[in-house]
């Protein structure tokens, strides 16, 4: 029997596209092994559903036929099979062998390697450049509001695609300018992944196309030597995800490319079960212990540390499983939902925050719930101020992001 005899789909992200009046379905790995994607008829689904590795192409073809009166030619069926295999989407031993390289390769590596320039934003150095101060202009000038007493502790930055948070990624990072004062800056990013723990550590140093942000490994360890749990348990989920990633690249940029402070690179994984729930993150171990270590370690450094929170918000519409019909109404309801959370952030409660995305089960899937979660735990702000909020609109899929820039202050 050949590999793809009993063809098993992997786990898949799935979600509606509108390509010249036609709907199509996109299928793409969400944990990121593969960038590959396949595009294909929403009939194919019934057929897709049956991928589970325990039926053969003629078990497929029965299947198919009993429960809608038509022939699916053996032809076709394989084509398909083919196809998916040749994006990786199958589970099967091609795929495995294609993991395992990867594995081997990220652990040998001392780099975590931009994974994605070239795609989310230039892999040249000149042209991203280019980008990044083509969106420094368009801001305009610096933020007319005065800030308030105290001193910046961190940043709710975007980690929306380069292109379309610009003004976001802009009035947080000039934040930063001529802070040259700054040791450390602590980057929570966003686990898009399934993780083993709620944080995770990185001790490679992150590369981007205007050089290297060096690691502060002596900080990580001290993190990890307060840690209930094994920090560095997922260290693999760092290497293809953005929310991090965008972050450096900014960092190198707004220091002119010499950026000399270290940076500590940590991902915060799922807390939906207290959003479900509603009992405090807090009250979980995991999260208590970090958010205890990382206030130890920015108290410790006296003011030298800036924490970096790597953020979206609200994720609704048609590539999230939405049906309604994201339209001008729809957005201006979701700016007025994204306020009444934007003030329970900005008063500086995690609590608080916590208690508004809880109110509705995280209807609005605001991904960042965590990583701002853990800001507002940890640094204990006395003020915050907002710096910028936006909504990018994807007409083609029907969908929402929303994110936003703020600045803390303790």
């Amino acid at each position: 029997m050949s590999a793809n005899e009993k063809p098993k789909l992997r786990p898949i992200e799935a979600f509606p596209v509108e390509h010249e009046g036609q709907r199509l379905i996109v299928l793409r790995d969400p944990l990121r092994w593969t960038d590959n994607s396949v595009v294909v008829s929403p009939t194919l689904i019934p057929i897709l559903q049956r991928f589970t590795g325990k039926n053969t192409v003629v078990d497929i073809q029965a299947e198919f036929a009993r429960a809608t009166g038509q022939i699916l030619p053996g032809e076709a069926l394989n084509g398909v099979i083919a196809k998916l295999d040749e994006a990786l989407l199958l589970d099967n031993e091609r795929f495995h062998k294609y993991r395992e390289q990867l594995e081997r390769e990220f652990r040998e590596s001392p780099l975590r390697q931009a994974s994605h320039a070239g795609g989310s934003y230039p892999a040249e150095p000149a042209e991203l450049a280019a980008m990044l101060n083509g969106h420094l202009a368009a801001a305009g000038g610096p933020d007319g509001a005065t800030p308030p007493a105290g001193q910046l502790a961190g940043i709710i930055v975007p980690h929306i695609d380069l292109r379309r948070g610009g003004p976001s990624f802009v009035r947080a990072y000039r934040q930063l300018r001529g802070r040259d004062d700054i040791e450390l800056f602590v980057i929570l990013g966003t686990g898009h992944q399934p993780m083993r723990q709620r944080f995770g550590g990185l001790r490679k140093d992150y590369e981007t196309p205007f050089g290297v942000a060096r690691t502060d490994r002596d900080a990580l360890e001290s993190l990890a030597a307060e840690l209930p749990f094994g920090f560095f348990d997922d260290e693999w989920a760092h290497r293809s995800e953005h929310s991090i990633e965008f972050q450096a690249v900014w960092l190198q940029h707004i220091f002119g490319g010499n950026l000399k402070a270290r940076i500590v690179p940590v991902l915060a994984g799922s807390f939906h079960e207290f959003s479900e729930t509603g009992a405090s993150p807090l009250g979980d171990p995991q999260v208590a212990g970090f958010a205890r270590a990382l206030r130890k370690l920015v108290d410790a450094r006296r003011g030298k540390v800036c924490v970096i929170a790597g953020v979206d918000m609200a994720h609704i519409g048609g590539r999230f499983g939405d049906e309604e019909a994201m339209d001008e109404p729809r957005r201006a309801r979701l700016k007025r939902d994204d306020r009444v959370t934007l003030d329970a952030i900005l008063s500086c409660d995690a609590e608080k925050f916590h208690r508004n995305i809880a109110a509705d089960k995280d209807a609005r899937r605001v991904c960042g719930y965590p990583a701002i979660y853990t800001l507002l735990a940890a640094l204990q702000p006395a003020a915050a101020r907002l710096l910028d909020y936006g909504q990018s609109h994807e007409t083609e899929t029907n969908s929402v992001v929303s994110f936003c820039s703020a600045a803390f202050y303790r």
